[in-house]
């Protein structure tokens, strides 16, 4: 199975009802809800951060927070707690994505120096497939904070 990145959206209400406990984290992570806007993004978490900040787990800011930023919140739910972006934070992220061209995120796809880092999950990052997987979810991560940043939304990062 694996261990599997996601993103969610949730209004700036919600987040300060997470953050004061009116409202149960647990309750929104593991919801059955399809109303949710979950953003799973599979196995390519850790590729996705390199490609973004040419490092196994550090960066700058914004797009240190793209994928293994933000505030811890709550308990340990199997790999880790969950974090938060404040809405100021997904504007940006949104925006240091949306000041990247496709050319160079393609150019800083490195599979020797992600082979060298160790970046999950692939034993061999010169496989052909695997940068079109990682590209793939990676337009979608870009989408998805455009998205959250034109709704003014918090986020909410968490590994399952």
């Amino acid at each position: 199975m694996g261990m599997t990145g996601n993103l969610l959206q949730i209004s700036v209400e919600r987040l300060e009802r997470i953050k004061s406990g009116e409202e149960n984290l647990m309750d929104i992570i593991f919801t059955e809800d399809r109303e949710v806007d979950l953003l799973d993004i599979d196995k390519a978490w850790h590729a996705i951060h390199f490609i973004l900040n040419g490092s196994a787990w550090e960066g700058e800011l914004p797009l240190v927070n793209t994928i293994l930023g933000g505030m811890e919140i709550g308990e340990d739910i199997g790999f880790g707690p969950v974090r938060y972006l404040t809405n100021e934070e997904v504007r940006c992220v949104a925006l240091g994505l949306s000041n990247l061209s496709d050319k160079e995120l393609k150019n800083r796809f490195d599979p020797d120096k992600m082979n060298e880092l160790e970046i999950y999950p692939a034993l061999d990052w010169n496989n052909q497939g695997d940068p079109e997987y990682v590209f793939t979810y990676l337009e979608q991560v870009i989408n998805y904070y455009l998205d959250a940043s034109r709704k003014n939304n918090a986020m909410l990062l968490y590994m399952t």
